[in-house]
């Protein structure tokens, strides 16, 4: 049977020992190396074999090898011994994993570094100008300051002593009030991670789509250790905190050559409203192709009459695309991107933005300014419906808007169900939402009929990309809906 070899001094060896004597002992055999009697046990169980000897000695230790050793633990309180010692044990196993245990003593070289995660090693650890990959080194200092950083408030709890300890693995709260609360988890955009179980009540339940978040639960979640750390900030956070999770910043994109006057200021103007009540960072405001020069001096007068910080102007003179420069931009992750309807309705254009994963709003004839409810039109999709639900809450509590849902098959099996969790996520934010059910009036009429202006969100999937021709064509209201000019209209990213 393989054994697991252990050289030991100090006071932390003897803790190690006593819990492998008291409470591991069945687990494995051991093979214990000492210096000093008064370190082990005055009862050791059958499984442990001990040596009292020097165990700095080539010759002392030798026959100790023949033995099959499957991997071998130095906790050697004197710093000196410890690093000789890992020489020697290297040199009789230089294949077998080494768990090194160390502290601030001889630490000089740091070699990789994850966050709070530091594997810290001494320059001649390495053998032969090359990292020993059998080596495992518990660092003392990081340990303490690991464990002492988790009882912080807000910082996310990550599971030591098993996987990378990188934060791929983190446990993530969900208080009153959070963006998370009455969601199925399927309607949580879970890009580069996933929810993979839920605490409640001291249960553990597997994660499926269909499975509700409420107020108090623990979601577990996998995957990159830097988007789960933003994720685990949204879910503590309260609704109102647009364009996050998409982004930071929000960019306003104009093409003098293709909209006039009105239009190109009409658009600056309403991304100017914008960033003054969304919790954005910088607004990035990109002229295409300038040609007027009265109308530069009027967009710059009209920034200049908000006096708000964070706002970069950019006048792109040379012969520009916009699908070029919004790929460009699409890199730094823009939280909003706002367009005029001369920009959004070339396909390719459509395309494009699609492709950002961003949300975008397309501007309409009328001013944003003059909205007073935000709109949305629900249909059988309850994963889709709540996603994007969740974002109009969001948006209408930064602009103080009121919320309306239209209902256009009120009979269907899932609208109960899907209506019940509107209301939930209108309670977070303390709303109470005007839904109109209809099985005669299509939503389209009814938003072309009437004389109130809207901001309209639009579940923004591939079949908007489509021509034209097929938007005429289609059964969809939400296809059909983009063809609407007059009502401002945001498109959000469905996944």
């Amino acid at each position: 049977m393989k054994k697991t070899l252990i050289f030991a001094s100090g006071v932390v060896a003897k803790v190690f020992i006593q819990k492998i004597t008291s409470q591991y002992f069945s687990n494995n055999s051991y093979i214990i190396v000492c210096k000093d009697s008064s370190i082990l046990p005055s009862e050791l169980p059958s499984s442990i074999e001990t040596f009292v000897v020097d165990y700095t000695s080539s010759f002392r230790i030798s026959s100790i090898f023949l033995e099959e050793i499957q991997d071998i633990f130095l906790i050697i309180e004197n710093a000196d011994e410890r690093f000789v010692l890992y020489d020697l044990v290297r040199s009789f196993a230089p294949k077998t994993k080494i768990v090194l245990f160390n502290n601030h003593e001889f630490t000089t070289h740091t070699y990789e570094s994850y966050g709070d995660m530091v594997v810290t090693l001494r320059e001649d650890l390495w053998k032969d100008n090359k990292l020993d990959n059998n080596l495992v080194v518990i660092d003392s200092e990081h340990l303490v300051a690991n464990r002492l950083t988790q009882r912080l408030t807000n910082v996310p709890l990550i599971p030591r002593g098993f996987g990378l300890e990188q934060g791929e693995l983190m446990e993530i709260p969900v208080p009153p009030g959070s963006s998370f609360a009455y969601r199925h988890i399927g309607s949580i955009s879970q890009k580069k991670w996933r929810i993979v179980g839920v605490y409640r009540s001291a249960k553990f339940i597997l994660a499926t789509n269909t499975f509700m978040i409420l107020p108090n639960d623990v979601l577990l979640g996998a995957g990159d250790a830097v988007v789960l750390s933003e994720v685990y900030r949204r879910a503590k956070s309260d609704m109102g905190q647009f364009p996050s999770p998409f982004g930071k910043d929000i960019f306003v994109y104009v093409d003098t050559t293709l909209s006039d006057k009105d239009s190109v200021l009409g658009c600056i103007e309403d991304t100017l409203f914008l960033h003054t009540h969304l919790k954005n960072n910088y607004l990035f405001i990109k002229v295409l192709n300038p040609s007027n020069l009265l109308l530069l001096q009027r967009v710059q007068e009209l920034i200049d009459g908000y006096n708000l910080s964070k706002v970069r102007l950019e006048f792109v003179y040379r012969e520009s695309k916009f699908v070029k420069y919004l790929e460009q931009d699409s890199k730094k992750r823009p939280g909003l991107i706002v367009v005029n309807e001369d920009l959004f309705l070339p396909r390719a254009n459509r395309l494009a933005l699609f492709k950002t994963g961003s949300p975008v709003l397309k501007t309409g004839h009328k001013s944003i300014k003059e909205v007073k409810n935000s709109f949305l039109i629900v249909d059988e999709s309850l994963q889709k419906v709540e996603n994007i639900a969740s974002i109009l809450f969001d948006i209408s509590k930064q602009l103080n808007l009121g919320t309306r849902f239209y209902d256009f098959e009120p009979d269907s099996a899932h609208q109960e169900t899907l209506l019940n969790n509107i209301e939930n996520l209108a309670k977070i934010v303390s709303q109470k939402p005007q839904i109109t059910l209809s099985d005669s009036l299509n939503p389209i009429l009814f938003l072309q009929q009437s004389n109130e202006v809207f901001l309209q969100f639009i579940p923004f999937d591939i079949s908007i990309t489509r021509a034209k021709l097929f938007a005429f064509v289609s059964v969809d209201s939400h296809k059909l809906s983009f063809l609407v000019e007059r009502n401002p209209q945001i498109f959000i990213p469905c996944y």
